[in-house]
């Protein structure tokens, strides 16, 4: 996959040799098919609202084999704070942990902490869907990459209540696990 667009090194590590990059496009551009079918089903379920409720959503309808790669957020705005609601079993073992309770800005990797700008932050800006490509890359060019969609949901049909992602990764070198090249980079970032 090429993308172009704008990309954001969001971390490096002069000592390892390893960035990660982030690049945002149109949602509507996503190319992992049940990032698409997300997309559809989400506008299916807001209507003409910018987002439906959470209790609109059945995790299950994103089908059997999505459901691993799901997480889901709890999002207050004021001040901005978010709490994993829901870890899928898949993105346990990419990232090498269950993150469920935890706050986003605990997920590897761990580079901004919770503000506007993140995933749960552009929610709340934009109070739309979002997508984001996260590229991991070393010496020896691209390792892999993460591509999340992610949808606002509305209790209250104002503000951002909740978000659901839905991941996507990927690895350039199939003999050695994601997990554990995401266990080199994240032992590299800072805390």
């Amino acid at each position: 996959m090429e993308f172009i667009s704008k990309s954001n090194v969001i971390w490096f590590s002069e000592e390892s040799g390893i960035a990660v990059l982030s690049t945002l496009i149109d949602p509507g551009e996503a190319p992992v098919d049940y990032h698409k079918d997300a997309l559809s089903y989400w506008n299916s379920k807001r209507g003409k609202r910018f987002a439906p409720r959470w209790d609109e959503i059945s995790l299950m309808d994103f089908g059997i084999g999505v459901v691993p790669m799901i997480s889901v957020t709890d999002i207050k705005s004021e001040p901005l704070t978010s709490k994993i609601r829901f870890w899928g079993t898949k993105l346990t073992q990419f990232y090498g942990g269950d993150y469920t309770g935890s706050s986003p800005a605990d997920v590897p990797p761990k580079t901004l902490g919770m503000n506007i700008n993140g995933g749960c932050g552009r929610l709340v800006r934009d109070r739309g869907p979002g997508y984001e490509i996260k590229e991991f890359q070393t010496q020896k060019g691209l390792f892999g990459r993460a591509l999340i969609l992610r949808l606002p949901l509305s209790d209250d049909g104002k503000t951002v209540t909740n978000g659901i992602n839905i991941h996507y990764v990927e690895s350039t070198n199939p003999q050695q696990p994601l997990s554990k090249f995401f266990e080199e980079v994240f032992t590299q970032m800072p805390r």
